[in-house]
């Protein structure tokens, strides 16, 4: 039930975890706690869902923004993008990642769930690393699935500190620098320069 994990998803954005209750989805998605107790077993299953779901999304985007990209600054520029949103919706669900992470602590089952969806991150950065270096434009030598799962890495801890600082420049600039000692200075410096004209209401919407 989409209309279920979507409403989970939302109140766990703005409650935490610990404080969402299934009459709080219930009530975010216009719905009885019946209607969930129909769908779904318990709070649990309500929750894996919601979280499941998310990966889904975030993979889905994540492919598509790279999938587009037709030159190398643009694949960067998307890469960025992807893993230092300027969106503040995208920023708002890293409060759902942060739960996500905590929660996969507690649930074997369910932290298997989100092993798979982060072999399939990082694999797409690879994807990335990979068209980078068919261009000639990494430093020779350099190990593409260690430099794939840094960036995986870099990403999750960048972003949980962007969420709790609530600076998300600093984040990119550290991502940014990382990606120019591979070799993607001029990557970097047009993927900068693109960011720096756009418009404050279009970097934030």
């Amino acid at each position: 039930m989409a209309a279920a994990t979507d409403a989970a998803r939302q109140v766990i954005i703005r409650n935490g975890l610990e404080a969402t209750t299934l009459r709080d989805i219930a009530r975010e998605g216009g719905f009885t706690t019946g209607l969930l107790s129909h769908y779904f077993a318990d709070k649990r299953d309500v929750i894996v869902a919601a979280f499941a779901g998310a990966s889904r999304d975030f993979i889905a985007w994540a492919r598509t923004e790279l999938d587009g990209a037709g030159t190398l600054e643009e694949l960067v520029a998307a890469l960025l993008r992807v893993s230092c949103p300027a969106d503040n919706d995208l920023r708002a669900e890293w409060r759902l990642w942060a739960e996500m992470w905590v929660y996969a602590g507690r649930d074997h089952e369910f932290a298997q769930q989100v092993e798979i969806t982060d072999a399939v991150w990082t694999g797409l950065v690879r994807s990335v690393l990979e068209r980078c270096a068919a261009e000639n434009r990494l430093r020779p030598g350099l190990d593409l699935d260690l430099q794939a799962e840094i960036l995986n890495r870099l990403t999750d801890g960048l972003g949980l500190r962007a969420w709790l600082s609530h600076d998300w420049e600093s984040p990119r600039e550290c991502f940014e620098e990382h990606l120019c000692t591979l070799g993607l200075e001029r990557e970097v410096a047009a993927a900068r320069a693109d960011a720096a004209v756009q418009p404050t209401s279009e970097r934030e919407e």
